[in-house]
């Protein structure tokens, strides 16, 4: 059970670094992009919205990395001295403190989404094409579900290694 659960989390990390290296690419040419039709006297209007939500979603599946790697943040004063047969319990209270603080924030961030869902507010307007901010706003309870997902599989085989299997 332990090692589909680690197959299933090294699965979902391994589409998140992907799509964090698409992400960047796509910043990098569009910063780059208006550097150089600065240059010119021209730019994209919608370049710098589109980087700035940009950012926010990297940087949220940049912390779902850090989770499935246990490296979001760590109880290591818990963890130095401690006795070998305690710290697997400290790993499952740690993985179980942080789902849920992380749940509590994927539940405020939904209702923020459907609050700007319901507003129907105009983000940008691209060649005739209008954006809602909802869409960039989604990035936001998805970056916490997927933070959320790490830190449950981490529950889920921290408990099977206090458990002893």
């Amino acid at each position: 059970m332990r090692d589909q659960l680690r197959k299933a989390e090294a699965r979902l990390a391994a589409a998140e670094g992907a799509l964090l290296v698409a992400l960047l690419a796509v910043m990098v040419t569009l910063a780059f992009a208006q550097v150089i039709l600065r240059h010119f006297g021209l730019g994209l209007l919608w370049g710098e919205t589109v980087l700035k939500h940009l950012v926010l979603w990297t940087g949220f599946l940049g912390a779902a990395l850090a989770a499935s790697n246990e490296k979001h943040f760590a109880w290591e004063a818990a963890h130095v001295g401690a006795p070998e047969r305690l710290k697997p319990w400290l790993r499952l209270t740690a993985s179980v403190s942080g789902a849920a603080i992380t749940a509590l924030l994927l539940k405020a961030s939904w209702t923020y989404f459907l609050d700007d869902r319901a507003a129907g507010s105009e983000l940008m307007t691209v060649g005739g094409v209008v954006v809602r901010s909802w869409i960039a706003a989604a990035g936001i309870p998805l970056g916490f579900a997927l933070v959320l997902a790490h830190l449950l599989f981490k529950s889920a085989d921290a408990a099977a290694e206090a458990a002893g299997r």
